[in-house]
């Protein structure tokens, strides 16, 4: 009897610790959702909390105003109007604005007019001092910087021939060669690679023959009178030899 009893004791203990392994094995019906994000990603912040993006470094400018009279209009090296000289008091001020104001400037504020200027001081992109136009005022005219639209470039472009005699190399104010200049007013822009291997083969007189674009200026710029098509190339042709340029 006592031998039967155990046996049975034996059977249901078995019994409860197949149940209990069973138990442990058995996979969820509703497994937990795996958080966004791959592995060591932080999973999104709850709805409702703002979240932050990149921080931004903001530099801000201290502006000032200057009143006096327009003195002349002056260009850069691309041949635009891009600054003006201002009598303030005793002093004459370079007053840079950006390009495609120049043509809505020049004709708000000529030569002599009153003017109030608002701006701050900077460093001119040649490394000279100049103050940098926000905003003037001529009269009922008020003329702010703002962003230019984005120019519409077309979907499809031939490239243009031009040829001429070189008259003369275009150099920076550091003197570095930059382009050349043709007698056919066409300046040719060089990328510092081009000029470096084209420099031993190109003299002053020497015809050449040039593909590319023309450089197209933004709406609003002011351009000086005479001033030459400036041609940004795609090949160039000299003493018979043609060189792509890319």
């Amino acid at each position: 009897m006592k031998s039967q009893i155990k046996k049975i004791a034996i059977t249901a203990c078995f019994a409860v610790m197949s149940g209990l392994t069973m138990a442990q094995v058995r996979p969820l019906n509703n497994p937990p959702v795996p958080p966004a994000g791959g592995p060591g990603e932080m999973p999104p912040p709850p709805p409702g909390r703002h979240q932050r993006g990149p921080e931004r470094s903001l530099v801000l400018k201290t502006l000032t105003t200057l009143n006096g009279k327009v003195v002349a209009y002056q260009t850069n090296d691309r041949y635009t109007y891009n600054s003006f000289t201002l009598q303030n008091g005793s002093q004459v001020i370079t007053v840079r604005f950006p390009e495609q104001l120049g043509k809505r400037l020049m004709s708000a504020a000529g030569q002599g007019e009153t003017v109030t200027v608002k701006g701050f001081t900077d460093n001119g992109p040649d490394g000279t001092i100049a103050f940098q136009m926000v905003s003037l005022t001529a009269g009922a005219n008020q003329i702010v910087d703002t962003p230019p639209a984005a120019p519409i470039v077309p979907a499809t472009a031939e490239a243009g021939i031009f040829s001429g005699s070189i008259s003369e190399f275009k150099r920076d104010q550091g003197g570095a060669i930059r382009g050349i200049n043709l007698d056919s007013k066409v300046q040719v822009d060089l990328p510092p690679p081009a000029v470096e291997q084209l420099r031993p083969m190109l003299k002053t007189g020497d015809k050449v023959k040039v593909t590319g674009f023309k450089d197209t200026p933004l709406s609003g710029v002011a351009m000086a009178a005479g001033a030459p098509t400036i041609v940004h190339p795609q090949t160039i042709e000299v003493n018979g030899q043609t060189y792509l340029l890319r």
